[in-house]
């Protein structure tokens, strides 16, 4: 299992998250096609090396097509980004979901994206006191949030990050000068600090260190851990914010690597899970069909469904889902939240997997990820991606 670990140094924005993934390793190519296919034409993305705290970083330059590709190097900050575009227009949160909705993504990317949007816009919706379907986010509603969200997942996508874990965060104060709504002077802004409910927070920095949309990424996307995890190191990555203060390095870094539950001797590894479930006979089929993606959304393993006989002879659905031991709260408030049950049945499992990696074939110019099962040190099975076929 593929985990990713989030190292929040200096702090966190969707371009420092998006840079540090690229710097890791993730195909740029592969980055760029999933923001064309939201926001198409609009943007270049490059990628330059630059220093902060004497680390060498990668810092993400987006140069808009409708510029003059030669001011590439003097865009350097938000405010230069929104110069390249051209007039800000405040936007609808609702128009976001809809240009993420519309386009020609793999599903996981979907997901993902969808999962982000859904947590800013319930964390704006909450400070500012309005519905979503009302809710106009004047730094945020532009194409920028869509490029940072949907490049983000790509990257996590395309390097077959299946868990990310996230350490503590800092939270700097706030230029005083600031009027803005969504800034507090002495800690977070109030969108940032909504959505890192349950993550460690530690002081630190200078400025606003975690941005909304870099908090939305590291709640919807990663849980917190107060401890580097255990896993075998195969790529790292720094990604820099604009700023460079002397007193700490502006960056954030993360670690990709492999899990290390070690396999018994042939190779297999065996796992303590949780299944939780649930009779359900008053939903429609579609509605099932939204709990498990959200399910899957919120971090299970695995999600699947039965058709089942329920009381009064009514045809009924099993919804079940299998996840870790420490998912197992946020799973649970998953199944109250998207279905209609007044109860779950919560049990202890053990599974045994293949010793498994993620190679990734390139055929043409496309590239496949193929799923390898090794069992006594030898492939006993090798299985292509269907997304990536298909």
């Amino acid at each position: 299992m593929a985990l990713l670990y989030v190292d929040v140094i200096g702090g966190a924005a969707g371009d420092m998250l998006l840079a540090a993934l690229l710097d890791a390793g993730a195909p740029l190519e592969e980055i760029r096609e999933a923001i064309d296919a939201v926001v198409p034409g609009r943007f270049v993305l490059e990628i330059e090396e630059v220093h902060r705290g004497g680390l060498r970083s990668s810092k993400l330059r987006i140069v808009s097509e409708e510029s003059d590709r030669a001011m590439g190097d003097a865009i350097e900050s938000e405010r230069s980004r929104s110069e390249a575009r051209g007039a800000h227009q405040p936007g609808r949160f609702l128009d976001l979901i809809a240009a993420l909705d519309r386009a020609p993504l793999r599903d996981p990317v979907r997901r993902r994206a969808r999962a982000v949007l859904d947590r800013l816009g319930r964390a704006e919706s909450r400070v500012h006191g309005a519905p979503l379907d009302a809710l106009v986010l004047h730094e945020l509603g532009d194409d920028d949030t869509l490029l940072d969200v949907v490049g983000v997942s790509a990257a996590l996508d395309a390097l077959g990050v299946d868990e990310m874990l996230v350490s503590s965060v800092p939270l700097g104060p706030v230029a005083p000068e600031s009027s803005s709504a969504h800034v507090l002077t002495g800690v977070a802004g109030p969108a940032a600090l909504e959505m890192l409910h349950g993550f460690r927070i530690r002081d630190g920095g200078s400025g606003e260190t975690v941005t909304p949309t870099g908090a939305a990424i590291l709640s919807a996307l990663g849980r917190p851990t107060d401890a580097v995890p255990d896993t075998v190191v195969t790529a790292v990555g720094y990604g820099a914010g604009t700023r460079n203060p002397e007193e700490y390095p502006n960056v954030v870094r993360v670690v990709l690597g492999e899990n290390v539950d070690a396999p018994s001797p042939d190779g297999i590894v065996v796992r303590d899970l949780r299944v939780i479930e649930a009779n359900i006979d008053d939903m429609t089929p579609e509605l099932v069909a939204d709990a498990a993606e959200a399910l899957l959304t919120s971090g299970a393993v695995d999600v699947w469904t039965m058709p089942i006989q329920m009381k009064k002879g009514r045809i009924g659905v099993l919804l079940s889902a299998l996840c870790q031991p420490d998912r197992e709260s946020t799973i649970v408030a998953g199944f109250f939240e998207h279905t209609t049950t007044f109860g779950l049945r919560i049990s202890s499992v053990r599974r045994a997997e293949l010793e498994r990696r993620t190679v990734r074939v390139r055929v043409g110019d496309d590239v496949v990820r193929v799923k390898i099962g090794c069992f006594d040190g030898v492939v006993r099975t090798a299985t292509p991606e269907h997304d990536d076929v298909a």
